[in-house]
């Protein structure tokens, strides 16, 4: 990168004039876990300010309400000068070849106008964060998923577990303005790629909400304090950069840690993240109590972050029900994925073994065979009983289900035949069980 995006007393990235897209392999700047040099360059950054902007400042990161206001004169004279600058990016090959693919996607009105509103209506700036946000999702999910909105089927293994610990989680309650609280917890032994592909996912999700876009949103971030050794803080680094290339707003980052070890790691993300979020940040120091009366002096309410002592997560089952619901509502919107990572509870497994057959999507199966065996039973035609292994099947998928079979490590979609032919071999098991002749 060039020597002009650093700031004059030190290695830490100055991101304000960077149209770089490539900002997932961006190397974390050698100084990021330096404390009194990182919060040194944030106050010599408010010094810059007026009057005018450090009480923007100011009111932003306490939760004070401003109105956001927006017309359609505005709103199109903004996307129509957001193309002009994209147009003048020399580096967006990302962008290039998602319009290739899906011209229409990538030039979606409510799409790009998620972006604009990230940036508060700076043309320039929205139109680096677009062609950003490509290549992120190009290098996090590859070429095939470019045009494609990101659901729950697309991510791995890794990934799953990582959104369904609750470590990382949009919320459904906001602060005091009104806005959406992103609440992370780091610590967990998620990949890197495993943070970021969340990352992604939820922003992407939550943007879907007009609402959110036009009010913006807060970030709080705890840190265990595990380790302090480079490879967690270059994951901080590279966990932080991901916010340049996604439609969302931060009016305040809000670090939270209960050790110096902590203090460092989330050192990085302050050193990581953009001029305009490094104002707006603020550190909490203290045990899960005393942090959560911190936040409540910037508008978040105790009790509105969902972690307790120890970081541990007070909200999970609930949380993975609603992920649950989610991708259940994904499916039903969505282009059916033909190759799945991880099935959902809704999916019928083939294979044989324990770990198959108490899934819980076969265990609601065989109780559906059960439900209608005596229909089953007493059909008179082959195509009586064809028609009922039909409506199961049906019914499954209305659900949101899948019939899958193993394919190396992951699932495939089988025929529609093949899970009629599943259906029908349990209702033959059950006659043998009962003894039904």
């Amino acid at each position: 990168m060039n020597n002009e995006h650093y700031d004059e007393r030190a290695s830490v990235i100055d991101h304000s004039e960077d149209s770089n897209p490539n900002i997932l392999s961006e190397k974390m700047p050698e100084n990021a876990t330096n404390v009194d040099e990182i919060d040194s360059i944030i106050a010599q950054q408010m010094m810059k300010l007026s009057v005018e902007d450090r009480e923007k400042v100011y009111s932003d990161v306490h939760g004070v309400k401003e109105g956001k206001k927006e017309n359609e004169e505005m709103i199109q004279d903004g996307l129509d000068s957001m193309q002009r600058e994209i147009e003048k990016l020399q580096h967006k090959e990302a962008y290039d070849m998602a319009c290739t693919k899906d011209q229409k996607y990538v030039e979606s009105r409510s799409f790009q106008l998620a972006f604009l509103r990230a940036d508060s209506f700076d043309a320039r700036k929205a139109a680096i964060r677009f062609v950003r946000h490509f290549q992120v999702k190009l290098d996090l999910f590859g070429e095939e998923k470019l045009v494609m909105d990101i659901v729950q089927d697309d991510l791995d293994r890794d990934t799953m577990g990582a959104l369904y610990s609750g470590t990382g989680q949009i919320l459904d309650t906001t602060d005091s303005a009104g806005r959406c609280i992103i609440a992370a917890v780091f610590g967990a032994p998620w990949t890197t790629r495993a943070y970021l592909q969340r990352a992604f996912y939820n922003t992407m999700m939550t943007i879907r909400d007009p609402y959110k876009q036009i009010h913006g949103y807060i970030i709080v971030v705890y840190s265990l304090a595990h380790s302090s050794q480079q490879g967690d803080a270059s994951k901080h680094y590279t966990f932080s950069r991901i916010s340049e290339g996604l439609p969302v707003r931060i009016e305040a980052l809000h670090l939270c840690h209960d050790s110096p070890k902590g203090q460092v790691l989330l050192t990085v993300s302050k050193a990581a993240v953009n001029p305009s979020i490094k104002i707006r940040t603020r550190t909490h120091y203290g045990t899960n109590q005393q942090i959560m009366l911190s936040l409540a002096g910037y508008g978040i309410k105790p009790g509105t972050i969902p972690v307790g002592e120890g970081c541990k997560i007070t909200n999970l089952d609930a949380y993975q029900q609603r992920l649950h619901q989610m991708r259940s509502i994904e499916r039903l919107k969505e282009p059916k994925r033909q190759k799945i990572n991880v099935p959902s509870r809704s999916d019928i497994l083939f294979g044989k073994g324990t770990p198959f057959q108490n899934h819980h999507g076969n265990v609601q199966l065989r109780n559906m065979v059960s439900e209608r065996y005596k229909a089953y039973a007493k059909a008179a035609t082959k195509g009586q009983k064809m028609q009922i292994t039909k409506e199961i099947v049906q019914t499954v998928q209305q659900n949101s289900g899948l019939f899958l079979r193993p394919d190396g490590g992951s699932w495939v979609c089988v025929e529609e035949e093949a899970a009629r032919q599943k259906v029908s071999a349990l209702f033959r098991s059950l006659r043998i069980r009962i003894g039904d002749t």
